[in-house]
């Protein structure tokens, strides 16, 4: 009798664990070109929450570029960024998220084979994260793409996208938003240069629209606009914290170009822009607070100043402060703001809690 119970009970038991759910059973690590010739026939033979690895190489794609449709699913280069291009058609986004994707996109060269084309692309020239999409956009160089909105990417309403320690370079908008345009969303941008970009209205490097993303300790840099060179923020509740801007050009705000909304501006290095910060229609939430701005504006109210912040190697593009700059260990007092070693905030894009050491894994721009 006891053999029989314990027959019956060892047979329960294996039926209830081959029936449990276990997404790390399922999970599987696909290979480009090993095992699937494109990385679309990879996506379409994926599960969720499969990782596919990209050997080196460039990838021209066909008509249509690469949606990604899966809730959860890793696409990684083998290689890196600088040896693993993915090269869209110019005709679409090279890269499409869906809608409530959280895939993470890491370590590829994102960029358009029609440089020099008139773009029919209207939203996302390089990834077009869709209404609640989260991807983690991370280690890419996204380059030389193009779209009315968003030459680079493209955040539409209700999503939120991490966008994290890439390189966004020679993007154009024939509308708005040369690198990044954020449209009623919730992005994270952080730990990237934006370099180069350009758009023939508003946002050179970023255009935030009514949207309460973070943008944080990134390097935004010789970008381009009529609005807001390097940033635009357009009835925005966005955070600006710890961000370098230097030596973009606009007609109004090079640096940053504020049309009300209530965006918090903090430890910011405004320098060398051509018109650092431009306010449309002030408002009072808005004001820059703890930050160095070039052209003196709000110099010696909430503890801005105006000064040299002694770059590194500005020519070269690096924005590590010198000993003595002025920047160091004057941003703001309250704790949740101070360096990552517990001492006050230094301004500009290696400061605060976020501030890494050595500013990112990706170099270069392509």
């Amino acid at each position: 009798m006891r053999i029989l119970r314990n027959m019956v009970l060892f047979t329960f038991w294996a039926v209830f664990h081959a029936l449990m759910p276990t997404t790390t059973a399922f999970a599987a690590i696909l290979q480009v070109p090993d095992q699937y010739r494109t990385i679309q026939e990879a996506i379409h033979g994926s599960r969720p929450g499969d990782t596919i690895i990209v050997a080196p190489g460039e990838y021209r794609l066909p008509p249509g570029n690469i949606t990604i449709d899966k809730e959860s699913l890793t696409l990684k280069s083998a290689g890196g960024a600088a040896e693993t291009i993915i090269a869209g058609r110019g005709n679409s986004s090279v890269i499409t998220v869906l809608e409530g994707s959280r895939a993470v996109i890491d370590g590829f060269t994102i960029t358009s084979v029609n440089k020099d084309m008139d773009t029919s692309v209207i939203r996302g020239g390089g990834i077009y994260c869709a209404p609640s999409s989260s991807p983690v956009i991370i280690n890419n160089i996204i380059t030389r793409n193009n779209a009315v909105y968003g030459g680079a990417i493209y955040c539409d309403r209700s999503s939120s996208p991490a966008i994290i320690n890439n390189v966004i370079s020679k993007n154009k908008a024939t509308g708005i938003g040369g690198g990044i345009f954020s449209f009623w969303a919730a992005s994270n941008i952080n730990r990237n240069r934006l370099v180069e970009n350009e758009a023939a209205d508003a946002g050179g490097g970023i255009f935030s629209y009514r949207d309460s993303s973070r943008i944080t300790n990134n390097i935004i840099w010789k970008n381009k606009a009529k609005l807001g060179g390097g940033i635009s923020l357009d009835r925005s509740a966005a955070t600006v914290i710890n961000d370098t801007i230097t030596a973009n050009m606009a007609v109004y705000g090079g640096g940053i170009f504020v049309d009300r909304g209530s965006a918090r501006m903090i430890n910011l290095i405004l320098w060398q822009n051509e018109d650092d910060l431009y306010f449309k229609q002030p408002s009072p939430a808005s004001r820059p607070n703890h930050s160095n701005i070039g052209d003196g504006d709000f110099r010696g109210i909430n503890g801005n100043i105006s000064a040299d912040p002694l770059f590194a190697d500005p020519e070269n593009g690096d924005f590590r402060l010198q000993p003595g700059s002025p920047c160091i260990n004057s941003g703001n007092l309250e704790p949740i703001y101070y360096d990552h070693d517990g001492s006050r905030n230094d301004m500009g894009a290696y400061g605060g809690p976020e501030g890494p050491e050595i500013f990112g894994e990706v170099s270069g721009d392509e």
